[in-house]
């Protein structure tokens, strides 16, 4: 079974912090603390984040760590593509399959067209939903 990615989750984590502690200096280290993870992990999504232009950092000793836009203009599908740019497929098609057999042969093709439609909900619901929102609804401040 392959491993699925915890990046957007960890993106999403990250965003919130920002606009969490927006009035404050946000460090990757700090956000490594919040995560739970090592500082590497951090900015290596932090190099996603900011390639999507959704955050900005400075450097030197006042460094710090920014959103590059209002919380309320982020989306959790800005957020999906970002941090999994690779990944455009909901679950992963076995494609090992029997080319002779009349299951075999047809399933690989059947699970994308379902991968596909189950992407575009995904991606609508996840639209709708902004950073902002996260924070204010689900953290309980903003």
């Amino acid at each position: 079974m392959a491993n699925r990615s915890q990046q957007f989750s960890v993106a999403v984590h990250i965003l919130c912090f920002l606009e969490f502690n927006k009035n404050g200096r946000t460090t990757s280290e700090l956000l490594a603390a919040s995560v739970n993870a090592n500082p590497a992990v951090i900015r290596r999504i932090m190099r996603k984040l900011t390639k999507a232009g959704l955050i900005a950092s400075t450097l030197g000793t006042n460094a710090s760590i920014t959103l590059a836009k209002p919380a309320d203009q982020i989306t959790l599908l800005d957020v999906h593509r970002a941090a999994e740019e690779e990944n455009r497929e909901v679950f992963i098609v076995h494609r090992g399959t029997n080319p002779t057999c009349p299951v075999g042969s047809k399933m690989p093709y059947l699970l994308e067209e379902v991968n596909a439609q189950v992407l575009t909900t995904m991606e609508k619901e996840l639209a709708g939903l902004t950073i902002g929102q996260m924070v204010k609804e689900g953290i309980g401040f903003g």
